[in-house]
């Protein structure tokens, strides 16, 4: 899993939207159009992902406050004998429920670019009947993110921490080391937020396609430095849903809603026929899918 530090992530931010601009501004008519939609959806993603830290480090200062406080409180033995259940609830009541509150919301907001970028292709769009189960998609991503990640890895620490007061290491020094490990998975915790975050907007995407019967995708995004050969292959040219479903980002991620996989700043757009003969836009061959691949 790719990791980066935090400066190197705000500067390949800034570089993915400029150049992202520079392409809309070299392009022209209901091309440009799409193309300065796709920069609208990569800001929402990175403020997003830049609220989410935030958030995550509030959430980790109140719960490791509320956990002194109850270990002060009562007998650590006690705490140690919830069950896993009661445990996460704990933690979420304790300070994690906000970071899942914000993912909603940060999901929202970018399900809403991704609607206003598909309304430019097909103005007539009908997308109140997908809406349930977008909702479903949100569950699901919340659930495999918090249920599944964050929060066990929030609960093992926890136990091992209560474990080593029980033995008589001071509160303060138990606590400490807690935080020390929680800070140290931030990274983690932040690439498979990030992750989530972009793999649910490419589901938006993907959802909208299929109510709208749409099975070709253009593939936009960034082309810098920092971009994988699996994109470079693929920027800016339309790929059918057969094309797709040969694709492989070498990740194990699957590619309609991972693209070229962790921390990628691309994105498919759903286009229709008329569309792509209208934007004159550039289909894939099948030379592309194998250099993608390689």
């Amino acid at each position: 899993m790719n990791t980066v530090l935090l400066a190197e992530k705000k500067d390949a931010d800034k570089i993915a939207v400029e150049n992202l601009k520079k392409q809309a501004k070299n392009q022209s008519g209901i091309r440009a159009e799409i193309t300065s939609a796709k920069v609208e959806e990569l800001k929402a993603q990175i403020k997003a992902e830049n609220k989410m830290k935030s958030i995550l480090d509030d959430s980790r200062k109140r719960f490791l406050k509320s956990l002194e406080t109850a270990v002060r409180s009562t007998d650590p033995l006690s705490l140690l004998t919830l069950s896993n259940d009661q445990l996460n609830q704990f933690i979420l009541n304790a300070g994690y429920g906000i970071a899942i509150d914000e993912f909603i919301d940060q999901s929202d907001n970018i399900a809403d670019k991704i609607r206003n970028t598909m309304l430019n292709i097909q103005p007539d769009l009908k997308l109140d009947t997908v809406s349930n189960r977008l909702d479903i998609m949100k569950t699901a991503t919340v659930e495999a993110l918090f249920d599944d990640v964050i929060v066990p890895s929030v609960a093992n620490g926890v136990r091992e921490s209560l474990n080593a007061i029980i033995l008589d290491v001071p509160i303060k020094q138990a606590i400490s080391g807690l935080s020390q490990k929680m800070k140290s998975a931030t990274g983690t915790q932040l690439t498979q937020i990030n992750t989530k975050l972009s793999m649910f907007g490419r589901s938006v995407s993907a959802e909208i396609a299929k109510e709208a019967d749409i099975r070709y995708y253009l593939y936009t995004g960034p082309l810098d430095g920092l971009t994988r050969d699996f994109c470079k292959a693929l920027v800016d040219k339309v790929v059918s849903e057969n094309q797709m479903k040969r694709l492989r980002n070498g990740q194990g991620l699957p590619v309609k809603t991972a693209c070229g996989g962790y921390n990628c700043r691309h994105s498919w757009t759903p286009v229709t026929e008329g569309f792509i003969q209208a934007a004159n836009l550039q289909r894939a061959k099948g030379a592309d899918i194998t250099k993608a691949n390689q």
